[in-house]
């Protein structure tokens, strides 16, 4: 397993549990307690969580997400795929929503050379990657900075994008499940995506294989509300046949 990846399920062991020991993280991942202490501290400096004599406990304050830096570190490859398979969904002209998730930016990246056409995004990762091409138009919210994830969210963030209206919108999902619906991990981020799909002709999922069947905190629509979902790989069965009975385009 990448130090990446343990750290991201560190991070949703002590969510759920609220605190726990350095012990028993080392018997979980197999791996030393020197290592699980670095990523421990890691994640202290995230503002994830708070080390304690033999463990650690849950931040009542933490926004509950990891970093973008992290998020950069997990499943590039699936990344790239989905980045490459998504970019040829976008035609020169169309106005497009861009959410701010590492997947998004490696769409950003793939589109970077491309001209005429306008995104629309909250992220200050995205807009650094598109800002040397002129041919793009480029369009970013105020709001609070959520240094964590470098986007703008809550209601200043939200009352602007509310006022755009876009040919198609690309949101990522920590979670995608039939009974749950298109889940992410803060609240905040959940209200701006449901924004840019509002606000949407179109709307696109991404969101590579290992999502699938998770769930998490925040709901931002039923995966029915979704025209399009581009993945890495075929998705189950039962997904398929969700898809095919609701009209939902499926790309892998």
């Amino acid at each position: 397993m990448l130090s990446a990846e343990r750290k991201i399920k560190i991070a949703e062991v002590v969510k759920k549990n609220g605190g726990i020991k350095t012990s028993d993280l080392s018997s979980m991942f197999n791996v030393s307690e020197m290592t699980i202490l670095r990523d421990l501290c890691a994640l202290e400096g995230e503002g994830f969580l708070k080390r304690v004599y033999g463990g650690a406990v849950k931040m009542s304050h933490s926004a509950n997400e990891i970093s973008t830096g992290i998020r950069k570190q997990i499943n590039p490859e699936k990344k790239n795929i989905i980045a490459a398979k998504a970019a040829l969904l976008i035609n020169k002209g169309e106005s497009i929503f861009f959410d701010s998730s590492t997947t998004t930016q490696a769409l950003a990246r793939r589109i970077s050379g491309e001209c005429g056409i306008t995104v629309i995004t909250n992220s200050i990762d995205i807009l650094n990657i598109l800002k040397e091409n002129n041919d793009i138009r480029k369009i970013c919210c105020g709001g609070e900075l959520q240094e964590i994830t470098g986007s703008f969210v809550g209601p200043l963030a939200e009352n602007f994008l509310k006022d755009f209206f876009a040919d198609m919108a690309f949101i990522s999902a920590s979670g995608f499940s039939l009974k749950a619906g298109i889940t992410v991990e803060n609240p905040v981020q959940a209200s701006v995506k449901k924004i840019m799909f509002d606000n949407s002709i179109k709307k696109v999922v991404l969101a590579d294989s290992t999502k699938f069947d998770n769930i998490s905190l925040s709901k931002v629509c039923p995966v029915s509300y979704a025209d399009t979902i581009v993945t890495d790989c075929k998705p189950p069965e039962n997904y398929m046949e969700f898809f095919k009975q609701n009209s939902i385009e499926a790309v892998y």
